[in-house]
C-alpha cells in the first residue's frame, strides 16, 4: 500500500494555521510562531491559503490542482 501526501501548505516560509473560527498566517522562520501577519474568517480558507501560496513564490493554480 502506498500513499500519496499533497501538502495544502508550503513547508517553506510563509504557512497558514487555523486557530479556533478563523486562519491566520505565519512566517515562524523570520518573526517567530507567535506573530500573526494576517487573519481570515473560517469561511474563507480559500482565500488565505491562495494568499500563502503567492507569498512562496507559487502559483495559485497548483493549489487549485491538489484539491482536483
Amino acid at each position: 500500500m502506498s500513499a500519496n501526501v499533497i501538502p495544502l501548505v508550503p513547508r517553506s516560509g510563509f504557512t497558514v494555521r487555523r486557530v479556533g473560527e478563523r486562519w491566520e498566517l505565519v512566517n515562524s522562520r523570520h518573526y517567530g510562531r507567535a506573530v500573526v501577519l494576517n487573519a481570515w474568517p473560517r469561511d474563507r480558507h480559500t482565500e488565505a491559503f491562495a494568499h500563502c501560496y503567492r507569498l512562496n513564490g507559487r502559483k495559485v493554480e497548483d493549489l487549485l490542482a491538489a484539491f482536483r
